[in-house]
């Protein structure tokens, strides 16, 4: 490995442990990392938008549709292997984070699309609940013991980014190995938060629950749970309620008058309150020590809450707290609790009994075989498992659905830049409970085992926009067809419909082979054009590549 490769590597290796300390969902750290190719000063940049990840402008696109409100994050990178802390080198990473932030044209070319994203963002500022937050990580191999010349550089920084007005917070982090290795570990370890809970009452014995207790808890003590130590709201505790925070509507506004209002020392009877589903809990007297846990209700309030700290004096929050270790039990209590109104397909995805026959299917296959793939419906579900015998093998719901989407609906540019469309189409068309598991097991092993080919070099990285174009390619040489496949729900059918495009995909010199075919005509089609995310974006794209291969 050359000494560029061992950089680029220490770069992605920084990048994730980053931006998995800011965000819960799995995500392909390449989308992020634009540091190879000599962009210089910066190795990674990310947008979130309500706390999504956005690796593109399609995907921006898509965020930003409707009328809703913005809360958004934009995290710079720079990463060195260096033993120690280089003022210069820290010079030039944030005074070319502040020129992509603030000016008109980006200061490197090759960051053109995080500038155009930046832009679009600004765009519909009318829309933000607050100014974005700006955050800046410089990362060596050294030790950080924050000199002075750093700090004024850091103070300085700030202060030129706080005159443009652009940001609501700005935080700028310098790391060497001691925080790396920390925050490295962080990313596998359980949420852990002490609270003082003097009101309460012991609930009955339950099977399934080990302790149950409701009561009420101060906001200032709630609002404990909910903070991490940068002083933002932990997102990642709101994975199992099925809906995230909604924003400037009606029930939320309703919550804050009743803080600001004479009224808030009735909070405890006018709002529905938290429940809490922990792993783990350790009593001592009234203080609770939670462990492993999640707001399964009350997300609405959690977030209303953390945002008004200043307001909670006198105020108590209806809060239930259930320890279960058994995911069935916390499966069950997430539903009941978000049952009281409508929710979208989507947002019981999930936790559907499909996704529990999806995962148990997956678990059938034997690690031996080399065949075995995991699911991770949850997030981090799989993270840091000594199970897992290849990090390839884990697939996300999201990149499910993407490869169910382009090998069986023959729509690879929706699943690549549209994916709103695709969350549309949940329950009728992916994630049908009428569909049987096993489409869905090879629609996630095509997946892994093309995202590992891309990864060892056996398939060219350039490739990667055109990832999910390969993989409706692959089914289509399979089947000689370009029409979308009937997904049976009879078991015998769909084992019959899989089990031979499995031995394909299984075999990787035949799968290897098929894409060989694949990339020869996606290569035609570009013409000598470079193939980047704008490439192959509509539905005649498709068709005529399609064809072109069957044609081939």
């Amino acid at each position: 490995m050359t000494l560029a490769d061992e950089s680029e590597q220490f770069e992605h290796f920084v990048n994730f442990i980053v931006l998995s300390r800011h965000h819960n969902q799995q995500f392909t750290v390449d989308d992020y990392s634009c540091g190879s190719g000599g962009t210089q000063g910066i190795d990674g940049f990310a947008l979130s938008i309500n706390n999504e990840l956005i690796a593109n402008i399609e995907e921006l696109e898509d965020a930003l549709k409707g009328t809703h409100s913005i809360e958004s994050a934009i995290t710079i990178v720079q990463s060195k292997r260096s033993p120690s802390f280089d003022l210069g080198d820290f010079g030039t990473f944030v005074d070319a984070a502040h020129w992509l932030l603030t000016k008109a044209t980006p200061p490197h070319g090759k960051l053109k699309a995080q500038h155009e994203m930046l832009k679009r963002l600004f765009d519909e500022s009318a829309r933000f609940v607050a100014n974005p937050i700006c955050r800046m990580y410089y990362v060596t191999t050294g030790t950080w013991t924050n000199p002075a010349p750093f700090a004024s550089k850091i103070s300085d920084t700030i202060e030129r980014l706080e005159q443009s007005n652009l940001f609501s917070r700005i935080d700028i982090h310098s790391w060497g190995t001691k925080e790396i290795q920390s925050n490295w570990r962080a990313i596998d370890s359980a949420t852990e938060v002490t609270i003082q809970f003097d009101q309460r009452t012991t609930l009955p014995d339950m099977q399934g629950i080990q302790e149950a207790y409701l009561g009420v808890l101060p906001g200032v003590e709630f609002v404990k749970l909910v903070t991490d130590e940068d002083g933002d709201i932990r997102r990642t505790l709101f994975f199992d309620n099925v809906r995230d925070f909604q924003g400037d509507n009606d029930v939320n506004r309703d919550i804050l008058n009743t803080l600001n209002s004479d009224a808030a020392d009735k909070f405890c009877v006018l709002n529905n309150g938290v429940t809490v589903v922990a792993r783990d809990l350790k009593p001592t007297g009234n203080r609770f020590t939670l462990k492993d846990f999640q707001i399964v209700n009350g997300c609405q309030t959690s977030y209303i809450l953390h945002r008004n700290t200043a307001s909670l004096d006198g105020v108590f929050v209806p809060f239930r707290l259930i320890i279960a270790s058994d995911e069935d039990v916390a499966n069950s209590i997430a539903r009941a609790t978000n049952n009281q109104s409508p929710v979208t397909p989507e947002n019981l995805m999930a936790l559907s009994l499909l996704q529990r026959r999806i995962e148990n299917y997956f678990d059938s296959f034997d690690d031996s075989d080399g065949h075995r793939i995991y699911y991770e419906r949850r997030s981090k579900q799989w993270f840091g498992s000594t199970q897992v015998r290849g990090t390839w093998r884990v697939i996300t719901l999201r990149n499910l659905m993407q490869s169910f989407a382009s090998l069986y609906l023959r729509i690879p540019h929706t699943a690549a830049r549209y994916y709103g469309d695709l969350r549309g189409r949940v329950g009728s068309e992916v994630f049908a409970e009428r569909h049987h598991p096993a489409y869905y097991y090879s629609a996630a092993y095509a997946f892994c085992k093309l995202d590992h080919f891309f990864r060892s070099g056996a398939v060219d990285r350039e490739l990667k926009p055109t990832r999910y174009h390969l993989l409706a390619g692959l089914r289509t040489l399979h089947t000689k067809s370009i029409k979308p496949d009937s997904v049976e729900s009879n078991e015998k059918k769909a084992e019959t419909a899989c089990s031979s495009f499995n031995k394909l995909i299984w075999n990787d010199q035949e799968y290897l082979k098929a894409i060989a075919r694949c990339e020869k005509v996606l290569r035609d089609l570009a013409e000598g054009r470079e193939i980047t995310r704008d490439f192959g974006r509509t539905r005649d794209f498709t068709d005529q590549y399609l064809k072109a291969l069957l044609a081939s």
